[in-house]
């Protein structure tokens, strides 16, 4: 699959899952947050991570590594040719 289609030709290729995770008043987490991409060009996941940190480079991130190296993704079409 290479992206789910929209209206002007444009694509969803990927979707990006935050949870925000839960924390308490003092200061601690009951539930850390996470994050997870997953793919549909060429059905990869990366994550999750986990932390408040990681969740914050991961998200910041993610949009410009995975591209770079997905052999499904339109930048990366012919690249072996």
């Amino acid at each position: 699959m290479s992206g789910y289609p929209l209206p002007g030709g444009r694509q969803i290729t990927g979707v990006l899952t935050v949870d925000l995770g839960r924390q308490l008043k003092g200061g601690t987490w009951a539930e850390h947050p996470k994050a997870k991409y997953e793919c549909l060009a060429c059905s990869s996941v990366e994550g999750p991570v986990v932390g408040a940190a990681a969740v914050t480079a991961f998200t910041q991130t993610i949009r410009i590594t995975h591209p770079a190296t997905c052999p499904g993704h339109p930048a990366q079409q012919g690249a072996a040719a």
